[in-house]
């Protein structure tokens, strides 16, 4: 598991970081699937578990279970 204050922690020296999440969606024929996606990470919510990240122009948030790994950009 990830920590999310160290997290916290580098975001606030500057550093630039990729998270890769898993989420659900539905697919065009109306199916929930689970889509692995990856994005630029904006900020953590370090109380409430929660990674705030840019995808396609919004930004979202991604629970701390979803999250598969974060690495430097």
């Amino acid at each position: 598991m990830l920590d999310i204050y160290d997290i916290a922690a580098r975001l606030e020296n500057d550093e630039h970081l990729e998270i890769t999440y898993e989420v659900a969606v539905r697919s065009r024929d109306g199916q929930i699937v689970q889509e692995t996606r990856q994005s630029r990470l904006l900020d953590v919510a370090e109380e409430s578990g929660l990674y705030y990240v840019s995808h396609k122009g919004h930004i979202i948030w991604v629970k701390a279970n979803e999250v598969l790994k974060i690495n430097p950009l």
